[in-house]
């Protein structure tokens, strides 16, 4: 069976969109480590995209900070956490429950 119209349509445009971000997983060399199990990386060209999805998990989760500044917080919030500078734009999650539900609205 072939996808056709819509359903062709559909499925490019996720394939373009997942192009520019990118899920992955934590480890010692990130920044993040210990605190996140996650991060999603987003290219310099999606600057909306990542706002969308930020905004998106404010909603979720809760009002959070830059992950620079969490420290300074008396209760930071511990689900997620952002970093947006001129090098890089990375959402960071928690916990496993918080990434799928990141998968099932934005995949």
């Amino acid at each position: 069976m072939y996808l056709t119209g819509k359903k062709l349509i559909d499925k490019f445009t996720k394939l373009l969109y997942n192009v520019n971000m990118k899920a992955s997983k934590l480890d010692r060399r990130h920044t993040g480590y210990g605190d996140f199990k996650y991060s999603i990386t987003f290219r310099g060209i999606e600057t909306g995209k990542f706002c969308e999805i930020r905004n998106w998990c404010w909603e979720q989760w809760g009002p959070s900070a830059e992950i620079d500044n969490r420290e300074k917080l008396v209760n930071p919030n511990l689900s997620w956490a952002w970093i947006s500078d001129e090098y890089r734009m990375r959402i960071y999650i928690a916990t496993d429950k918080e990434y799928q539900w990141y998968l099932l609205k934005w995949t």
